[in-house]
């Protein structure tokens, strides 16, 4: 299987396959399901707040919004 990677300034992103569709991830933590990778890439883009990463906004770290600019990366 395939997923896709960013890398911030922050560190890693990985949209990646999960039980139900596909998963947002930063370090440890999930940051949502989501029903496409593309789904996750667009809403990484515009600002993805989490409850649990109060500080992160994801909205300021210039994620592309096209999963061709994204790391493909084997999982």
């Amino acid at each position: 299987m395939k997923g896709f990677r960013f890398g911030s300034t922050l560190g890693a992103f990985y949209i990646l396959p999960g039980q139900d569709g596909w998963e947002a991830t930063y370090g440890n933590e999930t940051l949502g399901e989501f029903s496409s990778p593309q789904q996750a890439a667009d809403d990484l883009a515009r600002g993805l707040n989490c409850e649990h990463l109060s500080e992160l906004d994801t909205s300021q770290l210039e994620f592309p919004e096209h999963l061709a600019d994204w790391e493909i990366v084997h999982v």
